[in-house]
């Protein structure tokens, strides 16, 4: 069993949160993200505060339909630049906590097993991070702590908002195996549905399964899937990921979750196209490539990556990695965001230069 101790950081409701922490008059009132700017009523929810989100209002929805459930709400326009610069503040003080690994804007991974084993609770270490951040920036977070990082996301996902749960691997077993399999991190409803044709209903059916009938129902995913429901896995927080603004990339929302490869690879290969022109102009090849997701709404994005030996801008070679990483993650999962990203970049003079 793993002896690493993680935390996983969730900003609660980040965008709405973070217009109001830029304007303390929105404190304690329901604001809704999105709309389009000649016309508030139209256009879709991108985010919305707790007190929105009380009232039945949830992201995609339309504006029009949100401001139906909640007439008093605060329309305000999205801002990204606003989140990335308070994202990079947030991870900035993460890394002095310990090894962060930048999970999405709004999420990271922390490895404090080296101040654990020093003498200092979990517990603290959460409450500190929770001061800190309602202190100096006026966002909330809720902690999930555990060995693992998809079992320290679960554990996040348990007490919200400000909330901190630390699960051990024998908790985390009596606490998730009686739930359903949504509720399970990386299995989606295509899954869910497949397994549940094997009277395979809950977590705890798909931790006590028989590993070869996952492996003949899913393929690969069921021995990673059956692993996480057991409370095993990766414990390995890479402090280089996907660090802010050394990442390109590009995202698409669906109204309905989409499970059909033909589209989502046809999406990705536009995504591909536009984003090596991107790393044309700007002379520079991609180490690094990774496909982004959201299995549910609510969520924050999560991603899977894959580094290459050599870092490339040839596009049908970056096509042919995430045409990879999807079928070995992703497939006949439903999404609700899907994205291509880069990172890990080398200029083209550099590579040049390494080859001789």
């Amino acid at each position: 069993m793993s002896k690493k101790t993680i935390l996983l950081i969730d900003m609660n409701s980040f965008f709405a949160s973070v217009h109001q922490a830029e304007d303390p008059s929105l404190f304690g009132k329901p604001i809704i993200v999105g709309g389009v700017p000649n016309n508030r009523k139209k256009g879709l929810v991108i985010a919305a505060s707790y007190e929105a989100k009380n009232k039945g209002v949830y992201t995609t929805m339309s504006v029009y339909e949100a401001l139906k459930k909640c007439p008093e709400a605060i329309i305000v326009e999205r801002n990204h630049t606003l989140y990335g610069s308070y994202s990079k503040k947030i991870m900035d003080f993460l890394r002095l906590i310990g090894p962060t690994e930048t999970a999405s804007i709004d999420e990271a991974y922390v490895d404090i097993t080296e101040r654990v084993q020093k003498g200092t609770s979990p517990k603290m270490i959460a409450t500190y991070i929770q001061k800190m951040l309602w202190e100096k920036l006026r966002l909330g977070c809720s902690i999930g702590c555990s060995n693992t990082k998809t079992s320290a996301k679960m554990a996040a996902d348990i007490k919200k908002p400000f909330g901190y749960v630390h699960l051990q691997q024998l908790q985390f077993c009596c606490y998730f195996h009686p739930q359903k399999l949504s509720k399970l991190h990386g299995c989606g409803q295509k899954t869910e549905e497949k397994l549940n044709k094997y009277d395979i209903f809950t977590i705890g059916d798909l931790a006590k399964s028989d590993p070869l009938q996952l492996k003949l129902i899913l393929g690969k995913r069921g021995e990673w899937l059956q692993k996480a429901a057991l409370g095993i896995g990766s414990d390995r927080v890479n402090p280089e990921r996907e660090k802010g603004d050394k990442t390109i990339g590009k995202e698409k929302t669906f109204a309905q979750p989409i499970s059909e490869p033909e589209l989502l690879m046809s999406l990705a290969r536009k995504m591909i196209e536009s984003l090596c022109e991107r790393l044309k102009q700007k002379n520079l090849r991609a180490g690094t490539i990774a496909v982004v997701y959201k299995t549910k709404r609510e969520e924050g994005s999560h991603s899977k990556s894959m580094t290459l030996d050599e870092a490339t801008s040839d596009r049908e070679q970056i096509y042919q990695v995430v045409e990879k990483l999807y079928d070995d993650h992703l497939s006949e999962i439903p999404l609700v965001l899907f994205g291509v990203r880069f990172s890990n970049f080398k200029d083209t003079n550099y590579i040049q230069l390494s080859l001789f």
